[in-house]
């Protein structure tokens, strides 16, 4: 009679234990069930896209829906052993609105959202195991709520840019080798790497042997990368025609409304209309400003300070075509008070001084502006009403494809289709 009673009283304990594990078991199936809800949740509010080397990781969601102004923020990261290239676009859009793309605090692009997909830039560079973090600010120009998504996805296709060319050519520096914005440079101090408006630049300066290029049948000088990785540039020559600031009917010495504007843009037109598919619209420099006393802030600068600067402290503008910043003028070799025969700018075949785009003093209704001269100098006493001669700046695309070395005898020869 005693063994019955034992087998049930084994058969209770076995229960009870088989009860024990089915109550964990059932809690951890509800645990992981609300963890994998959780990290889903976290994966679908985020949006992270994994695309070769790219993590992009929409962090307010890659879907946008919007009914007067909104932010929304994304990043991109590269996690391989070399630069890649990314661009950012829309998709599916639905509504009317404008958006600006930031990143570091620094505008990259803007623009018009239309009911089509788009590309807003291209060729995006991101270095070693960089990440980068942008934020778009969506204004709604509509009635209806403004909706798509984004749609961020590596660059197919992808050559070497010509800046990438340049910085395997020309290895940069992080500082010069002569007192920028004090002493001349006569010697090749080569490539600077410095920022602007738009990010990381890099400068040329001194007597330069590498930086010359073939495009359009002419030739050029390179004067930097622009923070967005297009190339500027400067003829190695002057224009035919003389021109100056002075606009007789707004009395303004704005570039935008100068008589030197009129002269490029119709150069531009004569000579570089079947190139403008390599040609970028980007940011110049027309620093024109001064406090109440028309103390001219770039004067005090470049003449007093010594501090040159490739970040617009003044008007910005795009265009296609333009001429140099005195600060551009200065990074590049040039000395405040001393001529400079011997950096990449001093060309003997130049007979006339030649405009810039910044203004030195004066009072408003008499500007004088910038100019370098024949020998090198930089001049402040010239106004702007002086007919002076120009030297043209374009920028070329970023993904402009390039032969040769930049050397005279083996420039850089822009490949046109």
């Amino acid at each position: 009679m005693k063994e019955p009673i034992l087998v049930k009283l084994k058969m209770k304990k076995g229960y009870k234990r088989s009860l024990s594990f089915l109550s964990i078991l059932i809690i951890a199936i509800a645990f992981l069930g609300v963890g994998y809800l959780f990290y889903d949740k976290v994966i679908k509010d985020s949006d992270i896209e994994v695309n070769g080397a790219l993590s992009i990781n929409y962090i307010s969601g890659k879907s946008f829906n919007i009914k007067n102004n909104e932010t929304i923020k994304f990043s991109v990261s590269n996690a391989s052993d070399k630069v890649n290239y990314y661009n950012i676009g829309f998709m599916k859009v639905r509504g009317e609105g404008t958006y600006k793309i930031i990143s570091d605090n620094k505008l990259v692009t803007e623009g018009k959202l239309n009911s089509s997909d788009e590309i807003s830039t291209d060729f995006v560079s991101i270095d070693t195991m960089e990440t980068k973090e942008y934020i778009i600010e969506i204004t709604n120009k509509g009635k209806d709520n403004i909706k798509g998504s984004l749609n961020i996805r590596p660059q197919v296709g992808v050559v070497k840019t010509f800046a990438d060319i340049i910085i395997e050519n020309t290895n940069p520096s992080d500082d010069a080798l002569s007192k920028v914005g004090e002493e001349a440079a006569v010697d090749d101090e080569g490539l600077i790497k410095s920022s602007d408006d738009s990010g990381v630049s890099y400068y040329f300066r001194g007597n330069v042997k590498n930086n010359y290029v073939s495009f359009a049948n002419l030739t050029w000088r390179i004067v930097r990368i622009n923070g967005d990785g297009t190339v500027r540039m400067i003829l190695d020559d002057i224009i035919s025609e003389s021109a100056n600031y002075k606009n007789e009917e707004s009395e303004s010495f704005l570039y935008q409304d100068s008589y030197i504007s009129t002269a490029l843009d119709n150069w531009h037109q004569e000579n570089l209309r079947n190139y403008t598919n390599y040609i970028a619209t980007t940011n110049y420099c027309n620093d024109v400003s001064h406090d109440d006393a028309n103390n001219y802030l770039p004067y005090s600068r470049i003449m007093i300070n010594k501090i040159p600067t490739l970040n617009c402290l003044g008007n910005t503008f795009k265009n296609n075509v333009g001429i140099l910043s005195i600060d551009e003028v200065i990074l590049a070799g040039a000395a405040p008070t001393n001529p400079n025969q011997s950096y990449y700018l001093y060309n003997p075949d130049i007979k006339d001084a030649w405009y810039t785009m910044t203004a030195s003093s004066g009072v408003e209704k008499s500007i004088n502006m910038f100019v370098v001269d024949a020998n090198g100098n930089i001049k402040t006493t010239i106004p702007g009403s002086t007919y002076e001669r120009v030297r043209p700046v374009i920028n070329l695309i970023k993904n402009t494809e390039v032969t040769g070395n930049g050397t005279i005898d083996n420039p850089y020869k822009v490949i046109t289709k």
